[in-house]
C-alpha cells in the first residue's frame, strides 16, 4: 500500500550536560512537547522497515535512559541504556505494517534535573478514513440509515464524530443516535421527522488523529427535504386519480393540491422491479430504470400504481411502507391493453407520511392465472398450484457476457394447476438469476405488470400479465418434482455425451418425404424418440443452460439446419413421437426451448401440430423463432439464450399407442444481422446456424 510521508525531517541528536540538546535540537518549532521535559524534544523518523537508529549523547556527567510502555512494545535498547559520561543509545525498532506510530523515549541527567524527549516516528500504511460518498437526500419522514465507510484505522483507535447543522435548523438537534457498526465499517444515524416548510442539511464529520498528530477526516451531508402537500391538500381515492383521464390513453400533469394512499409493495433494495429494454439497436439499456420504479396498492389491493422516481436516490421506499404521496407536478400516465397507471417524477418531497408496515397487514390476493384482471396490474397477487414449465432450467438461460449487455432480463415459463401460462419476469441483477428452477409446486407471489419483450417476439407480447417477485422467497415452490400436479408423460434432454448418429431409426412409419429415413435420438426419460423428417443427420450442440457462474454447461441441444425443402417450397419438420398409452387427463400441455445455434439467419416463422395418425395433422400454436444475437449490433428482436415455448394440447393426444408432434418452418423468411424477416433462404435450404432444441416435454395434470 501507499506509505505516508511528510515534509519532516531527522538527524542525530547530541546531548550536553546543562542542556542535553546541543542547539536547538531537532523540533520542529520552539513549542513545548507533548510529553514535556525540562528540556527539548526531537523527532527522529525511520522507516517502516525493521531497523535500528544509534542517538548519541554529550554530556559530562551521568544519564539514564527509558522507553515509555507503549514504546517497549516495539522499540528496544540494545546494549547500555545509560552511561556515567557520554556515550550513544541504540534503539531497535520492529516492523510496522499498521498506521504511522510513535515511540517516546526519555533522557534524564542523574537527578531528572533535566529530561529531554525522542520522539521515534515511524511510518506505516497512510491512514484511510472515507465516507462511501458524501451525501444522500432523505424525506421528511424519520428513519434510521447506514452510511459505508472505508477505512483501515484499527478498532483500538479513536475515531470522532461532530454534526453541523445549517442555520434554518441549528437551534433543535435532529440528528442523533449515532453509533458505528460492524467494526467500523458503517456509520448509523437518525434522522427525525421534518415538520417545518423549510429543507435542512446536517454535516457529519469523522475525525482521527494518528500517532504523529495529523487529523484524518471525512464528511458525509445529509439533505432532509420538506413535506408533501399543504395545510389544504386534499386526499383522492385511487378510483377518482385514474378518472383524472377519461380517454383509453393519455397523459397528464397534476396541478391539483392532491395526494393518494397506500401500501408499498416493491423494494428499492430489490435487483428485480423492472426490466430495461433496449431502446434501440445496437443501444444499451438504461439498468438504472430497475432504481427509480416502485409500486403502491389502495388499502383494500383493488387497484395499484407504478411510482417513478427522477432518479434512484429518490427511491427510499421500503416493501409495506403505508405512503402517503402528495401528487401534485406529477406526471399521470395511463396505457391501454391492458388498463395501467403511473405516476413519474416522483421525488422524497412528495412523501407526506411514510410508515414502517408489514406483510401480514396487507390484504391477500390469491389467484389462479386466470383469474387476473387489469385491475391488478401494479398490486401484489399470490399465484396458486404453480410449476416452472421447464424442469432442471435456469431463471435466465443466457450467456452473462449478453445479460451484462443487452439481454439482462428474462421470462420463464410458469404454469398452474387451471392449465395457464405466465412468465416470472427475472433480472440480471437478482443473484438467483443463474440458479436451477425448482422443480415442485407451489405459489409465487409478486407484483402484476405488463412489459413488453422484443427478444422473444417483433413487438414485445408475451402476454398481457407477468409477475416480478420482489425476493427469491417469494419463489415458494417445492424443490422436488415428486411434489407437483403435474406429471411428465414423456420429456427430452439430450445426452451431450453421445453420437445422435448412432441412434439411426431406420423404419419410420410416417415419413415426411417420399423416401429416406428418419434419424432419432433416444429421450433419457419417457418413451419418447425425436426425429428429424429429413436426409439430414441429427447434430449436438452446445445450449445456454448457463452455470451458476452465467457460462454455457455441457449440456446439449438436437440441431438441424436443414430446414427448408426448396423444390417444394416447404419446411422440414422436426417430429416428436410418443407413446401415452394408458395416461389421460383434463388439462395436457407441451413445451420447448429453442434457439438458433450461434448467429443470425435462421427461419422466423414456425407452426407446432400434431397428429394421431401420422397422416392429419392439426395446429396447435404458431411460434417465431429468434436470431442469435449480434454481438457487435445486437438487434431489439435478438436472443443469445433460449427462447421457451409453451402451449396447451388437446387430450385426446392421450391414451394413444403413438402420437406425434412436429415444429415446421411456414415461411421462407429469415433474418439478417440487422433485420428480422427481410431475407429468404440459400438455395440449398439450409440455415446458417442450426435451430436447436435442448429441453421438451408433454405434460398432463395427475
Amino acid at each position: 500500500m501507499k506509505k505516508f510521508y511528510t515534509k519532516r525531517f531527522s538527524l542525530i541528536c547530541a546531548f550536553a550536560a546543562s542542556a542535553l540538546l546541543l542547539g536547538g535540537g531537532c523540533s520542529e518549532d520552539e513549542t513545548e512537547p507533548a510529553i514535556g521535559s525540562k528540556g527539548v524534544s526531537s523527532e527522529v523518523f525511520v522507516s517502516s522497515d525493521a531497523g535500528s537508529r544509534t542517538i548519541k549523547v554529550e554530556t559530562s556527567g551521568p544519564w539514564q535512559a527509558r522507553l515509555t510502555p507503549e514504546t517497549r512494545l516495539w522499540v528496544s535498547v540494545d546494549g547500555a541504556d545509560s552511561g556515567e559520561t557520554g556515550g550513544s543509545l541504540n534503539l531497535n525498532y520492529r516492523t510496522n505494517n499498521s498506521l504511522p506510530r510513535k515511540g517516546t523515549i526519555l533522557v534524564s541527567s542523574a537527578r531528572q534535573q533535566v529530561v529531554d524527549t525522542i520522539y521515534l516516528m515511524q511510518y506505516g500504511t497512510t491512514p484511510l478514513l472515507e465516507f462511501k460518498y458524501i451525501g444522500k437526500q432523505y424525506s421528511s419522514v424519520s428513519t434510521i440509515d447506514s452510511v459505508a465507510i472505508d477505512t483501515n484505522i484499527p478498532l483500538s483507535k479513536k475515531i470522532y464524530w461532530t454534526v453541523v447543522y445549517d442555520e434554518n435548523s441549528a437551534a433543535e438537534p435532529w440528528a442523533d443516535s449515532v453509533s458505528y457498526a460492524q467494526d467500523f465499517k458503517y456509520f448509523r444515524f437518525r434522522i427525525a421527522d421534518n415538520k417545518k416548510f423549510e429543507p435542512r442539511t446536517a454535516r457529519f464529520r469523522l475525525r482521527f488523529q494518528d500517532d504523529w498528530g495529523e487529523d484524518h477526516t471525512t464528511y458525509f451531508t445529509a439533505y432532509q427535504g420538506i413535506p408533501g402537500g399543504t395545510a389544504e391538500t386534499r386526499e383522492m381515492t385511487f378510483e377518482e386519480l385514474r378518472g383524472l383521464i377519461a380517454e383509453a390513453e393519455g397523459e397528464i400533469t397534476l396541478d391539483q393540491d392532491i395526494a393518494v394512499s397506500g401500501t408499498v409493495i416493491s423494494d428499492w433494495a430489490s435487483p428485480n422491479m423492472a426490466g430495461s429494454p433496449m431502446p434501440k439497436a445496437a443501444e444499451k439499456p438504461d439498468l438504472g430504470i430497475n432504481d427509480c420504479t416502485a409500486y403502491m396498492q389502495n388499502a383494500d389491493a383493488s387497484l395499484g400504481l407504478a411510482l417513478v422516481t427522477t432518479d434512484a436516490q429518490q427511491n427510499n421506499l421500503q416493501r409495506y411502507d403505508k405512503l402517503k404521496l402528495w401528487c401534485k407536478g406529477l406526471t399521470l400516465t395511463k396505457r391501454s391493453n391492458p388498463e395501467r397507471y403511473t405516476l413519474s417524477g416522483v421525488t422524497q418531497d412528495h412523501i407526506v407520511t411514510k410508515e414502517a408496515g408489514t406483510a401480514e397487514e396487507l390484504p391477500a390476493k390469491r389467484r389462479f392465472i386466470d383469474q387476473l384482471t387489469d385491475a391488478d396490474i401494479y398490486t401484489q397477487v399470490t399465484l396458486k398450484r404453480c410449476q416452472m414449465a421447464v424442469r432442471t432450467g435456469r431463471f435466465i438461460p443466457v450467456h452473462i457476457n449478453y445479460t451484462n449487455s443487452f439481454n439482462n432480463y428474462y421470462p420463464a415459463a410458469v404454469l398452474d394447476r387451471h392449465g395457464d401460462m405466465i412468465y416470472l419476469m427475472t433480472n440480471h441483477g437478482c443473484d438467483w438469476r443463474f440458479k436451477e428452477m425448482p422443480d415442485g409446486e407451489g405459489t409465487i407471489t409478486g407484483i402484476i405488470v405488463h412489459e413488453p419483450y422484443t427478444f422473444f417476439e417483433r413487438g414485445g407480447d408475451i402476454g398481457r400479465y407477468q409477475i416480478r417477485n420482489v425476493t427469491r422467497e417469494d419463489i415458494a415452490l417445492d424443490e422436488s418434482a415428486d411434489n407437483v400436479f403435474s406429471a411428465v408423460a414423456v420429456e427430452w434432454s439430450p445426452d451431450g455425451s453421445k453420437d445422435p448418429r448412432a441412434y439411426a431409426f431406420p423404419q419410420y412409419p410416417h415419413p415426411a418425404t417420399d423416401s429416406g429415413q428418419a434419424h432419432c435420438v433416444a429421450a433419457t426419460t419417457g418413451s419418447g424418440l425425436s426425429f428429424m423428417s429429413t436426409y439430414a443427420w441429427l447434430a449436438v450442440g452446445s445450449a445456454y443452460r448457463a452455470a451458476e457462474n452465467g457460462l454455457t454447461i455441457n449440456n446439449a441441444s438436437w440441431g438441424h439446419k436443414q430446414l427448408w425443402d426448396t423444390a417444394k417450397n416447404t419446411g422440414n419438420s422436426l417430429i416428436f413421437e410418443f407413446s401415452t398409452q394408458g395416461v389421460s387427463s383434463t388439462q395436457c400441455s407441451f413445451v420447448f426451448t429453442c434457439r438458433y445455434h450461434s448467429a443470425q439467419g435462421g427461419l422466423r416463422y414456425w407452426t407446432a401440430e400434431y397428429s394421431l395418425d401420422g397422416d392429419n395433422w392439426k395446429k396447435l400454436t404458431d411460434f417465431t423463432v429468434p436470431d442469435n444475437g449480434n454481438w457487435g449490433n445486437m438487434q431489439l428482436e435478438q436472443l443469445s439464450g433460449d427462447k421457451n415455448v409453451w402451449m396447451q394440447v388437446p387430450t385426446e393426444i392421450l391414451g394413444q399407442s403413438v402420437a406425434w408432434i412436429r415444429l415446421r418452418p411456414v415461411q421462407n423468411k429469415i433474418g439478417t444481422a440487422t433485420t428480422y424477416d427481410t431475407a429468404t433462404i440459400a438455395s440449398n435450404g439450409q440455415v446458417a446456424n442450426a435451430f436447436t432444441v435442448s429441453y421438451a416435454a408433454l405434460r398432463y395434470n395427475k
